[in-house]
């Protein structure tokens, strides 16, 4: 890629992307914040930082246009990619290659929260839709799919 090329790739964010904490695009009740989106960054990634209570976790699911990754900030989870499940406590870094079947769950007490990467990015816009439009209708438009219970 030539420096041209990469200097125009995130034309929506020429100077970069500098949030303090708490900054962001909240989304819904306030558990979810987008903090860059394909939109922002020229497509590459789409990023994240969501906060769950305990017990939740969505379906077991594929997305098949993107790679997604996560960060344990606080609390503790389980997670499954492709057919291992691990716990994750802070620190925590899981990677799910695209078309791969993944879910998480907050397990323990204390809510979970993660900082979540999808590359390339554009699936981030998904949670905008969720509880709007029916799950599955939501899934297809951002080329995923559930197809299992959660964990």
């Amino acid at each position: 890629m030539s420096e041209a090329d990469a200097r125009n790739q995130g034309t929506n964010a020429p100077e970069g992307i500098i949030l303090a904490p708490g900054e962001g695009q909240t989304i819904g009740s306030g558990a979810i914040t987008l903090k860059a989106t394909s939109e922002e960054t020229g497509g590459t990634i789409g990023f994240l930082e969501a906060t769950s209570p305990p017990g939740y976790g969505p379906p077991r699911h594929v997305h098949y246009g993107c790679d997604e990754l996560f960060y344990v900030l606080e609390g503790q989870f389980l997670f499954l990619v492709g057919e291992r499940q691990v716990s994750g406590s802070p620190g925590t870094f899981v990677f799910i290659p695209r078309g791969t079947v993944h879910a998480a769950k907050v397990i323990g007490g204390e809510p979970g929260k993660v900082l979540a990467a999808y590359i390339p990015g554009g699936q981030e816009r998904s949670f905008e839709e969720y509880g709007q439009l029916p799950a599955d209708v939501v899934a297809e438009k951002y080329d995923s799919e559930f197809v299992g219970p959660p964990l």
